[in-house]
């Protein structure tokens, strides 16, 4: 994730609502040396806000026998939802 000061970010709007879009991560505001926000775009919210909704719902269902066992299917479920946050999909 890349940190930019907020006034750089408030100066340029235009430029890092283009390096959001292209790169599809969100951008670290710091203001005073400090993270103060987090901005992305709304596609890109909306695309991590599916997935922790998805991973929620697995979780959800029986989490105890899931994380009690080693249960190479669920492994390979974290697996495959991990590639699919990488991949922003």
């Amino acid at each position: 994730m890349i940190s930019i000061k907020n006034e750089d970010f408030s100066n340029n709007y235009e430029l890092f609502v283009k390096l959001c879009s292209m790169t599809g991560e969100p951008l670290r505001l710091v203001k005073d040396n400090c993270s103060d926000m987090i901005v992305m775009t709304a596609d890109t919210f909306e695309k991590r806000k599916k997935l922790l909704d998805l991973r929620e719902k697995i979780l959800g269902t029986d989490t105890d026998t899931y994380l009690s066992s080693e249960n190479d299917d669920f492994r390979k479920l974290g697996q495959y939802i991990g590639e699919l946050e990488k991949n922003g999909e």
